[in-house]
């Protein structure tokens, strides 16, 4: 599973690349093609006759509604119809909607780990956050935070007992990829701090164990299994869009790309959803 969460991230990594330190263009861009991409994907594996037949169905149920206002008998038995229309329609594109969602969970992770933060600036500071496994105690056990050159990291640290988590405080001296490594008892865990201006995966947290880690949080490697650290976070500052003179987050700018995408194949194709 890492091997397979690696190689999706390199793959999005090229896809990026040519747009540079142009991070607005590269959202808009590849959110459009997601939006076309997730469109024939739908359309490849629904049945659009099935679905035609149920939209008209349901369209016929409410027409007998506006048809026969007064009459409660014909009014209800249209209202059922109506719903039961909707059970053929989802029979019909369940299926396909969920290969959709399949096919988009890791467009999203990858899409949120690159524009929903940006890179550190120079002489920018951030929080890095570890939280040990249950049963340790963050004030008493031995861990220390070091990092590259380019780098400077606080020695002091802030543990809080109750939440297992010991904080350090980190300035970036220059616009490059730095590294840090956690060492907590004897085990090391080295990890990269994004300063480079391109739409690289920044990696803002990763746990430990779970399979599905290196799929929702990319762009930081793996926890040793030994390692007493459960959870690493870094708080990247909120990166914001200036487009049509207005503010989006990264999200809005997506959602709104992949109705676009999808628009222009649905249009061309007719595709029925």
């Amino acid at each position: 599973m890492e091997s397979i969460a690696l190689l999706i991230t390199l793959l999005f990594d090229a896809l990026v690349l040519p747009f540079g330190r142009h991070h607005a263009a590269a959202l808009v861009i590849v959110s459009i093609l997601s939006g076309a991409a997730f469109a024939l994907v739908f359309r490849a594996t629904s049945k659009p006759d099935r679905i035609t037949r149920a939209r008209g169905r349901f369209q016929a149920r409410v027409l007998e509604m506006r048809l026969y206002p007064d009459d409660v008998v014909l009014l209800t038995r249209a209202l059922l119809g109506a719903l039961a229309t909707q059970i053929d329609y989802f029979r019909a594109a369940g299926k396909p909607i969920l290969i959709v969602l399949i096919v988009a969970l890791p467009v999203y992770f990858q899409l949120e780990s690159r524009f929903a933060g940006r890179p550190l600036h120079a002489s920018e500071r951030a929080l890095v956050t570890a939280t040990v496994k249950p049963g340790l105690d963050a004030r008493a056990i031995p861990a220390e935070l070091t990092g590259s050159d380019g780098l400077l990291v606080d020695p002091r640290s802030v543990r809080v007992r109750a939440t297992r988590e010991i904080a350090w405080r980190v300035e970036a001296k220059a616009a490059a990829v730095h590294h840090l490594t956690a060492r907590v008892y004897d085990v090391e865990y080295r990890f990269p701090v994004q300063g480079s201006s391109r739409a690289r995966a920044l990696g803002r947290e990763r746990s430990a164990g779970p399979f599905w880690s290196a799929f929702v949080h990319p762009g930081l490697p793996s926890i040793p299994d030994n390692s007493a650290i459960e959870t690493v976070r870094v708080s990247y500052p909120e990166q914001r869009f200036h487009l049509l003179g207005v503010d989006w987050d990264w999200l809005g700018v997506f959602l709104t790309g992949t109705l676009v995408g999808a628009a222009i194949p649905a249009v061309l194709l007719r595709i029925q959803m």
